[in-house]
């Protein structure tokens, strides 16, 4: 998942919420975190693990999937327009691990600022 991907999540589970008429704070208190922090992932700005998510799905008495779903994607040549035209699969093989790179850069800072 790309980083751009976790607002979509967030967004998500925001609509969830509101579909059954729950509370951030509900959630955070559900999962035994902060309201601080629940924001972070309702906004994007955290990543959410596997265990993270499935419980998530369970509280909010849906799947993972429906959490994950995205809902309008913005294709890989959309975010790449500052570039130009990219339509060599070599290079977008490259980008994307250049991407996944930068998502375990993130996900490691977020593990440092936690403790």
């Amino acid at each position: 998942m790309y980083a751009m991907d976790f607002a979509q999540v967030g967004a998500n589970i925001q609509r969830k919420l509101e579909g059954i008429g729950m509370t951030q704070q509900s959630l955070a208190d559900a999962l035994g975190i902060s309201k601080q922090v629940m924001n972070k992932i309702i906004k994007g700005n955290k990543a959410i693990n596997v265990n993270e998510l499935s419980r998530i799905a369970e509280i909010l008495n849906t799947s993972t999937d429906s959490l994950l779903t995205v809902e309008s994607s913005v294709s890989v040549e959309d975010s790449l327009s500052f570039m130009g035209d990219v339509h060599d699969g070599a290079t977008l093989e490259k980008i994307n691990i250049i991407r996944t790179a930068i998502d375990e850069i993130h996900m490691l800072e977020e593990l440092l600022d936690d403790k």
